[in-house]
């Protein structure tokens, strides 16, 4: 577990378990077969649906009424294609003409205005096909049926080996799940009212969209009514059921309330005491109030996501709420603010396709950053943007490239990734840079205005931000959202008399775009363009005087003469983050050494420690040191510090750690816990094994746990195996210890990690033991134990169960990966299994690697000397100007 703030699973993307990948090389990321996937004709859209369920909680079933509204589009359509996995269909009956002209009726069980009468119909278990007669321009279809749905609906209940697992019923309808509990059309892009008539056991608790119409004698007989008339989309209908403690809140004259587990009522109140506050700021910033009525946060067991945010009413999983130890250094806040955004961005405006999904996910990111800003400060906003950064990266460099936009993909959910959340959310950091705070936030507020209630996709937001600001984004909107990949920029500073010479060559890899996007004019040359900003710190008295030059980079190497008049105190490249791609810096060590301690902002001074990592010297050492013992400054600085004292891996360095261990901020003793896991020795052997036997902090000791391992010391075992159980937030202490066995490698360790992947140990700590089994042990005895996980019931799990056999490379898992995938209903699963077995069946993959390899050394040559000319040329235009003269 990185040193980072998010550490909860959101939305549809991955937990922080399994989000980024460090692998040899990406691969491709449309798989073989794939077909590019365009938005559905609409034949017929949907006004109102109005349902009645009951939940069977003893059967896992339901007996439903659907009432449909349908209006015609087409005039030819003669029938009307509803989304519906295996129904049971009792009844399928039809009012043509009888809701035109007024407004949706209640009751999904009534004729309302217009006698039903038996509808001609044919179902296939996928899809409900019903003849609307051409004279008539709208519907109203009922359909009655059973369902024991095998996704979208979810019922929990305790066994044998979860005891105290809550009774509840909850949905989860997006992607494309809402099919599995109601007949609709299951597409972003339509967008009805709804209400809800729903029966539960009495006694029990009933969320669902907007208004709750029923009273406290129905709620006591276990019925409740909703109705919602704001248009939404079916993936943000929401039922959630079971027991739960209500804590009434309030923003302004916006209603809230938080659900949660009886007995946790305290934590609640800790967790999402920010909400109010985070509602009037996204107002504010959006110039678009909150667009609904109410708000509703609940909380439940198991959930499969981190959270959803379903129109007015979010569901979140039970690891947002904190106690008051966790509360020391972990925030729901992020999580919170992100499902919270929502509202406005994917609720009110909702992409038109998943290929758009970046607009609800990249906006829901970015709005994290932006209310930690308000919280928190210019220095958290900006580590935010670092750490999404790192993530990102992690999953181009391990696992794939692809434009965030894109429509190659197999299920929804396969775009689902680090490229929609958190490249996404960078993208709209980047146009806020370009633009300015008053033309940006001008800009979203007329996308948000504009598109109210209904869809949009990309273009209209580049519209939007086009017409208030008067510039052409064409160029930017096609190298960083309809283009796969980023710049990769190697920048070497040298100060030569009186010119700062800046050399800046793109260096990456030009062989993965052949597919990726159709606007793409070049695809084997993505070079970006972008304006590469220059901080100039000059000693001025006690302080710095900062000198900003601007240069525009469009080529693949370039050669910059920045004039100055005396030696900088430092230089640095791109202190406000305007480029979304991996820099390494190389400058000599005293302008580094000065940025780490005089840069005016938090992130110039963490931009100096990674190339510092690079300099085994006693002033970097030094000062390194001092940055890490400062208690003054930002703890972001102090933990880059404490890494690169890490990288380094000198006896110095580590005795520099050593004096740090006790540092006050939580996130400095982590940082500092994780920085002694690189030195193999007693010493850091020790003092890792303090730190995770005892500390303030979860994470602390979790680090530690992981640490330890790193340090491959024998008697890191034991204090591991003591720690293994102990209970903790999230399961992170286990976590912890268990990536420390796996770090260790000691095979003692596989009888124990082998009984935390069964049924029974909290989800967390099982995954964490079913991705370390593999480092540990590639017998066949291990290979059958992850093939005997595949049909877990949590998705997650399933994913680091295909991701485990992946790592450990046994092409006998093909055929237990490919049954697996032939009955898999969840698209997160069979997209890992068809990239395992992609890359199990590998013939030829070392051979592409090494041909790609060749392929990039050949490149840099040519960049190396484009560079030597301009250098040259540089040269020679400072030779005419002193003959000038």
């Amino acid at each position: 577990m990185s040193l980072e703030y998010r550490l909860h699973a959101r939305c549809a993307c991955g937990s922080a378990l399994s989000s980024s990948e460090f692998g040899a090389a990406s691969r491709p990321f449309t798989l073989a077969g794939t077909k590019r996937v365009y938005e559905r004709a609409r034949p017929f859209t949907i006004r109102h649906i109005a349902l009645d369920l009951a939940l069977d909680v003893a059967e896992r079933s339901i007996r439903g009424a659907a009432r449909l509204e349908a209006v015609r589009v087409d005039p030819a359509a003669r029938e009307i294609a509803l989304d519906a996995i295996g129904f049971e269909i009792e009844a399928v009956e039809i009012s043509a003409g009888a809701a035109r002209g007024g407004k949706p009726r209640r009751g999904a069980g009534k004729a309302g205005g217009g006698a039903l009468q038996p509808a001609e119909h044919t179902y296939d278990g996928e899809t409900l096909r019903v003849a609307v007669p051409l004279e008539e321009a709208e519907a109203s279809i009922l359909v009655r049926y059973r369902a024991t749905p095998r996704r979208g609906l979810y019922f929990l209940a305790p066994d044998e080996h979860v005891p105290d697992r809550p009774r509840q019923v909850w949905t989860q309808c997006q992607d494309e799940d809402a099919r599995h509990i109601f007949p609709c059309i299951d597409k972003p892009h339509v967008k009805q009212t709804t209400e809800l008539r729903a029966e539960v056991p009495p006694g029990w608790t009933c969320l669902s969209n907007g208004e709750l119409l029923s009273d406290a004698k129905s709620h006591k007989a276990g019925v409740f009514q909703y109705r919602l008339d704001e248009p939404h989309p079916s993936y943000l209908f929401t039922l959630v059921a079971g027991e739960f403690a209500r804590i009434e809140d309030a923003a302004g004259d916006v209603p809230l309330a938080y659900l949660v587990p009886k007995g946790r009522e305290e934590d609640g109140r800790r967790t999402f005491a920010r909400t109010p506050d985070m509602i009037r700021h996204f107002a504010e910033k959006l110039g678009v109030p909150y667009p609904y009525r109410r708000y509703t946060q609940a909380v439940v067991s198991d959930f499969i996501f981190g959270g959803m945010e379903n129109t007015t009413a979010t569901t979140m999983y039970e690891h947002i709420l904190l106690d008051e130890r966790a509360a020391l250094d972990i925030s729901s806040d992020d999580l919170i603010a992100h499902e919270l955004a929502h509202q406005w961005f994917g609720d009110l405006v909702t992409c038109r396709d998943w290929s758009h999904g970046w607009l609800n996910e990249g906006f829901a990111t970015f709005m994290e950053h932006v209310y930690r800003e308000h919280h928190r400060g210019a220095d958290e906003y900006d580590h935010g943007l670092k750490v999404d950064l790192d993530a990102y990266l992690g999953e181009a460099r391990g696992r794939y490239r692809r434009p965030i936009v894109c429509q190659d993909y197999d299920a929804p959910l396969d775009v689902f990734d680090r490229h929609l959340y958190e490249k996404g959310g960078l993208v709209l950091h980047l146009l806020r840079r370009e633009l300015g705070d008053e033309l940006f936030w001008r800009g979203v507020n007329t996308y948000l205005t504009r598109h109210a209630r209904g869809v949009a996709e990309t273009r209209d937001l580049a519209r939007a931000l086009e017409d208030v600001s008067g510039r052409s984004l064409e160029r930017f909107f096609e190298q960083w959202v309809f283009r796969a990949g980023h710049p990769e920029l190697d920048v070497k500073i040298e100060i030569e008399g009186d010119q700062c010479v800046v050399t800046v060559k793109q260096t990456q890899s030009t062989g993965q775009h052949s597919r990726e996007h159709a606007l793409q004019a070049d695809a084997s040359t993505p070079v970006f363009a972008f304006d590469l900003v220059l901080d100039l710190g000059f000693a001025d008295g006690k302080g710095s005087a900062v000198r900003r030059e601007v240069r525009r980079v469009d080529q693949q190497a370039h050669t910059f003469a920045i004039p100055i008049a005396r030696r900088p105190r430092f230089v640095i490249v791109d202190p406000d983050f305007r480029i979304l791609g991996e820099i390494k810096v190389d400058a000599p060590g005293d302008l580094l050494r000065a940025q780490l301690a005089h840069a005016p902002t938090a992130r110039g001074r963490m931009l100096a420690a990674k190339p510092l990592s690079r300099r085994d010297d006693p002033p970097t050492t030094r000062a390194l040191g001092q940055s890490l013992a400062d208690a003054r400054e930002f703890w972001g600085v102090r933990a880059a510090a404490a890494g690169a004292l890490g990288a380094l891996q000198s006896s110095a360095a580590l005795a520099l750690l050593e004096a740090n261990v006790g540092a006050e901020h939580p996130k400095v003793r982590r940082a500092v816990a994780g920085a002694l896991g690189q030195f193999r020795s007693a010493k850091a052997a020790e003092a890792l094994a303090k730190l995770a036997l005892r500390d303030a902090s979860y994470l602390v000791e979790a680090e530690a746990a992981r640490a330890l391992g790193a340090t491959r010391q024998s008697s890191a075992f034991d204090t591991l195996i003591d720690i293994l159980d102990r209970p903790s937030w999230g399961e992170v202490i286990r976590c912890g210890a268990i990536d420390g066995l796996a770090n260790l490698r000691d095979e003692r360790a596989v009888p124990h990690l082998t009984a935390r992947t069964r049924y029974g140990v909290p989800t967390r700590g099982r995954r964490a033991a079913i991705l370390a089994l593999p480092k540990l042990s590639g017998d066949r005895r291990t290979r059958e134990i992850l093939e005997d996980l595949l049909d877990q019931p949590d998705p997650y799990l399933r994913v680091d169960v295909a991701r485990a056999l992946g790592d450990l490379g046994d092409g006998r898992s093909r055929g237990a990966l490919q049954r697996q995938l032939d009955r898999d209903l969840d698209g997160r699963v069979r997209r890992r299994i068809r990239e395992v077995l992609r890359d199990l069946g590998g013939s030829g993959k070392r051979e592409i690697d090494r041909l790609r390899d060749e392929l990039e050394a050949l490149r840099r040559d040519n960049a190396e000397i484009r560079t030597r000319l301009g250098k040259l040329e540089a040269g020679a235009s400072k030779g005419k100007k002193a003959d000038g003269k």
